[in-house]
């Protein structure tokens, strides 16, 4: 195993089998470059709100089992509610692949430069608010679980809370869909 991995002239053949690839395959229209752009942004976008978002929950919540672990499933929920935008984004950048054909391969080459543009701004919408909604959704929710430690009783209320700024990546989403489905 260690000599596959660092077999230096492996890896020269390898990368010079896929330059050559790259180098002699045809070249992609700039439009089918921005839907990939547009694809990964969302997504990304998502998936980096939510991470950091359920760090700064769960760092409180690991400090809230530590002194009361009997409160573990309840500060879990409260983790777990910046989690959903990067299920937000990864349903944006399917959506952006199936509707742009991408998924498909219908005739990548006849994707314009305008529509590729298109789709970066109907991308922009759901990323940005994913990313914002988590962070932000993570400060609320790690009051919650604060709140929680102190009474368990306010779990509801804490995680009505916490789900309220949920609405704006959901409104993201919604408008990306909607401008999705406007591109010709």
């Amino acid at each position: 195993f260690n000599y596959l991995l660092f077999n230096f002239k492996n890896m020269d053949t390898i990368a010079n089998t896929v330059a050559s690839t790259v180098v002699e395959g045809p070249a992609l229209p700039i439009g089918v470059i921005l839907i990939f752009i547009s694809a990964v942004f969302t997504a990304l976008m998502g998936f980096i709100g939510s991470a950091i978002g359920m760090y700064q929950t769960g760092q409180a919540a690991s400090g809230v089992t530590a002194e009361r672990p009997e409160l573990f499933g309840k500060v879990l929920l409260m983790q777990s509610l910046p989690g959903s935008q990067g299920i937000y984004g990864l349903v944006g950048a399917f959506l952006i692949l199936q509707f742009s054909g991408i998924l498909g391969a219908e005739s990548l080459m006849t994707i314009s430069t305008g529509t590729g543009i298109q789709y970066l701004l109907a991308s922009l919408p759901l990323g940005i608010t994913a990313i914002l909604s988590a962070i932000l959704q993570s400060r609320l929710a790690t009051s919650g679980v604060v709140n929680i430690a102190k009474d368990d009783t306010l779990t509801a209320k804490a995680m009505v809370l916490s789900a309220m700024i949920e609405t704006w990546a959901i409104f993201g989403l919604l408008i990306t869909f909607i401008l999705l489905i406007s591109i010709k």
